[in-house]
């Protein structure tokens, strides 16, 4: 009997134990609170006081206005890089709306083997902490050195906890991309780290609750790995940006009269966007007689080679390259104000500037992708031809400054498929994605 009650008083410590452990659990769930947002943007530190990129803190915001808080986990870039940044417009994140909603966490920028190396460990930890009081979580990840999204989905994943991954390009394929007319030993190195970067980010992806992918390219690349996927539009555009109908109603009518065709582009001089190709497609409408006047917005490493380029050529007259315009409202207004937005990118990539272009009436035409047709293909505004063909890029800008009535159609479909994007609805779909997926 001795024996009988002692054994039953060892149950009723375990069941006491265990009620308390479940007490315990619970109560730390119910602790958790927001959400957690780790981001390769980085922040950049002024005098103690942290700066993020502006048009990601207008994400923020909305991401605030659905979570109520919100953890933002991001690498700390060094103050020598910052001055190599030509195209980062930085924001005070005391000014965000409601600056209270958020917690920034500065991390060690670690783009080399022995810099992430000897951060590993102190940087895992801070992230599982911070992975452990939050109620949601979301990683955009796409590298493999320096990566901490991935690091912080390997925490969740060792907790038990659901999260989100989003990405808004397919970086394994990137890497080969731009590598593939370098030297066989860069090419070799890309090959390695592609194949390295597949394996890793696909086994954090199977592992993930939600997978949100900007643009149809990502989408397409990523979705069968995870069972819960969607196809997403990672904008910072609002009601207000979109062109007004009278105003696309004048574009229409002025593209019936006007002798010059004006297009742009607004992005990085980088050889994912294959600038030399844009230079030589404007030059091929130019020698087929189109009158045109190209103007290419941005600033980046191709900048000396394209200007060279254009004085060889005899462009000068054609085309122009402003730099990279800091002011938004600036940057659309001249988007707007051009009859076609014409790109090269060969990368898998969701680039936002077609986005923009859309929603202020100007079409998108370059080369094809998933995701510019995905963009195009339910409401028009777009036309594409084959990556790397530049040629047939020239012909068909030649074609529609010929065709009035086509390029007129094209600009008011992309003024009508333009409507449809708002950042206030994306994050809110986006949110209520989360919070059934997740919660």
């Amino acid at each position: 009997m001795a024996n009988l009650a002692r054994h039953q008083l060892d149950v009723d410590d375990s069941i006491h134990s265990m009620d308390l452990a479940k007490e315990s659990n619970a109560s730390a769930k119910d602790a958790r609170k927001g959400m957690l947002l780790v981001l390769p943007v980085p922040f950049r530190s002024v005098d103690g006081q942290l700066f993020f990129e502006a048009q990601a803190c207008n994400g923020l915001e909305q991401w605030a206005d659905n979570f109520g808080f919100v953890t933002v986990a991001a690498l700390l870039m060094p103050e020598p890089l910052v001055a190599q940044q030509k195209t980062i417009v930085w924001r005070d994140t005391a000014t965000l709306a409601d600056p209270q909603r958020f917690e920034f966490v500065p991390l060690p920028w670690a783009y080399s083997i022995p810099l992430f190396l000897s951060h590993y460990r102190s940087t895992q930890v801070l992230l599982g902490q911070l992975v452990e009081r939050s109620r949601y979580l979301q990683f955009c990840i796409g590298g493999l050195i320096g990566d901490w999204a991935a690091v912080a989905a390997i925490a969740a994943h060792q907790q038990k906890r659901a999260y989100a991954i989003h990405t808004d390009w397919v970086e394994h394929k990137h890497i080969l991309q731009v590598a593939k007319d370098e030297a066989l030993p860069k090419r070799l190195k890309a090959l390695v780290f592609s194949v390295l970067m597949e394996k890793y980010n696909a086994w954090i992806i199977r592992r993930a609750a939600l997978g949100l992918w900007h643009g149809a390219d990502c989408y397409s690349a990523y979705s069968p790995l995870c069972s819960n996927s969607f196809l997403i539009h990672d904008i910072h555009t609002n009601a207000l940006d979109v062109i007004a109908p009278a105003a696309l109603a004048a574009k229409v009518s002025r593209v019936m009269t006007e002798q010059t065709i004006h297009l742009c582009y607004a992005g990085r001089m980088e050889p994912m966007k294959a600038p030399l190709d844009w230079i030589k497609a404007v030059e091929r409408a130019h020698r087929l007689g189109v009158g045109l006047k190209a103007t290419w917005l941005g600033a980046g490493s191709l900048l000396d080679e394209m200007q060279r380029m254009i004085t060889e050529r005899g462009l000068s007259s054609v085309i122009e390259l402003v730099g990279f315009e800091s002011d938004r409202d600036k940057l659309l207004q001249k988007i707007r104000e051009s009859h076609l937005m014409l790109f090269t990118h060969i990368t898998s990539e969701s680039p936002r500037c077609l986005i923009e272009s859309l929603i202020s009436g100007t079409p998108i035409v370059g080369y094809r992708s998933d995701y510019a047709e995905d963009l195009a293909k339910e409401f028009g505004g777009g036309e594409f031809v084959p990556v790397g063909q530049w040629e047939l890029l020239g012909d068909l800008l030649a074609t529609l400054a010929r065709d009035r009535s086509h390029l007129a159609r094209l600009i008011q479909q992309a003024g009508e498929n333009g409507k449809r994007f708002s950042s206030e609805g994306v994050f809110r779909e986006r949110s209520e994605l989360m919070k059934a997926h997740l919660g």
